[in-house]
């Protein structure tokens, strides 16, 4: 008998099925409803922002001891008629939170300590700005610097007043912040800046702990007769004071060294060993301990 051989079926030409595409079924109810609650959103936004539901209406500037309360009033309606990037505005209960409303006015105005903002949905804003006090005041002068013309045992001196020409109120912290009148004799110390350093509002002049010195000096000399119109100091580093009388002589102190035992060496000198030469007085040099120089 004969076997049968099956023959294999060739694969080469075979063609494969065609696969089977899902149809994509849009859920147009969930589409819709999200875009209603995107329209939602973008409606109650505006409302919130650009409308005039949480609008800032209403806004006052007061102040204490602040002589620019109007030019600060400008200011303000300034900041709130702006748009923060040109898009959203500024006078909004929203995106107003005072912070960049107070830096504003403490830079534009250095005669400003503190500013303080309270805030009313019903009342409006209220800006209180609280004023710097004068504590001594500082004058741009042409004078020769002191303390490179003169050291503790030098027999030249530089008695003239200075010359001021233009000065400024600062407050205990030597900051200046508002031109002051050329008015000398006043219970505040006035210094004289002889390195022309151009000084403005704003800048920080001299240290408190000068300015403490010099007013208890001049209030403590002013007590024996002796009146101070004006001061110099020495270099940034130095220690040196150098006060101006009333009757064209200067003396020089040490702010590094007790003040009382300094105007008792001068209270002395003047009532003793010099007493009937101060006509002729040049300076009298305190600064060294144990030591005293006048001519």
């Amino acid at each position: 008998m004969f076997a049968y051989r099956k023959k294999k079926r060739s694969t080469i030409f075979a063609i494969s099925a065609k696969p089977c595409r899902k149809k994509i079924v849009i859920n147009w109810r969930a589409y819709f409803l999200g875009a209603l609650i995107i329209s939602a959103l973008i409606g109650f936004l505006y409302l919130l922002i650009f409308s005039s539901v949480l609008k800032i209406k209403k806004w006052s500037v007061e102040s204490s001891n602040f002589t620019s309360t109007a030019q600060a009033q400008e200011t303000v309606n300034r900041f709130f008629n702006e748009k923060i990037w040109k898009i959203f505005p500024q006078n909004n209960w929203l995106v107003f939170f005072g912070r960049d409303l107070s830096d504003q006015l403490l830079l534009a105005y250095p005669e400003a300590k503190n500013v303080s903002i309270s805030k009313d949905i019903i009342k409006g804003i209220k800006i209180i700005i609280t004023g710097r006090s004068p504590a001594a005041i500082w004058c741009d002068s042409l004078a020769i610097p002191v303390s490179e013309s003169i050291d503790a045992t030098s027999t030249q001196a530089v008695v003239a007043l200075p010359q001021s020409e233009k000065c400024f109120f600062t407050d205990d912290e030597g900051l200046l912040y508002h031109e002051a009148p050329e008015i000398f004799g006043t219970g505040l110390p006035t210094f004289f800046d002889s390195y022309q350093q151009g000084l403005l509002p704003g800048n920080q002049a001299i240290a408190s702990p000068t300015i403490l010195f010099a007013s208890q000096l001049k209030k403590q000399l002013r007590e024996i007769g002796i009146d101070l119109p004006g001061f110099m100091t020495g270099a940034s580093d130095s220690t040196d004071l150098f006060a101006f009388t009333d009757e064209s002589w200067v003396v020089y102190f040490n702010m590094a060294r007790p003040l009382q035992s300094q105007v008792k060496v001068l209270g002395a000198l003047l009532n003793g060993e010099i007493k009937d030469k101060r006509v002729g007085l040049k300076y009298i040099d305190l600064r060294l301990a144990g030591k005293v120089y006048y001519k």
